[in-house]
């Protein structure tokens, strides 16, 4: 499936999360302009509670990164539906594993002049998916702003979008 391009006055901040049994998991994040030249990503490992709560902490990973980077009209993309529900309703989040990082993600948002909250089907978010397996084995946190890893590169090229290793003649 073709990874989805937000409206061209916008950027795209894919989010994902991988989480196991042993409450380790990994947090990815890969940002986009409308054209899907990569403008920066990050990936870390994260203790959490479930699946859910990864997901949820990828977004809130993937908001700080474009607070950051202060962007101002973002789309973020997520293949976690009960997450991006939760962020497009008015109501409370009732999910008690992931309402304290969904307010937190709502609240930080203010700082953008337009945001949307964008479910996607996992197939369009394969590059936030490896960065999120490249979390899981990483200590730390990973940020790049320019140059992703060669792993990672693969998977943008493979999206048929332009990636900083790419040659232009």
């Amino acid at each position: 499936m073709d990874v989805i391009p937000p409206p061209m006055d916008m950027i795209a901040i894919n989010c994902d999360g991988s989480w196991d049994i042993s409450g380790l998991g990994g947090k990815g994040v890969v940002i986009r302009n409308h054209l899907g030249s990569f403008m920066g990503g990050l990936a870390s490992l994260v203790r959490a509670s479930s699946v859910e709560a990864v997901e949820a902490l990828a977004i809130l990973a993937g908001v700080n990164l474009a607070v950051d980077m202060n962007m101002k009209a973002v789309q973020v993309q997520s293949d976690s539906q009960s997450v991006i529900s939760d962020l497009n309703s008015i109501a409370t989040c009732n999910n008690w594993r992931t309402n304290l990082i969904v307010e937190e993600i709502k609240w930080k948002s203010r700082y953008f002049d337009r945001v949307h909250w964008r479910w996607i089907p996992r197939e369009a978010n394969s590059a936030a998916h490896t960065a999120a397996q490249l979390g899981k084995q990483v200590l730390g946190l990973c940020i790049w702003s320019e140059t992703p890893p060669p792993s990672l590169t693969m998977v943008l090229r493979n999206d048929g979008l332009p990636c900083p290793h790419d040659v232009v003649i």
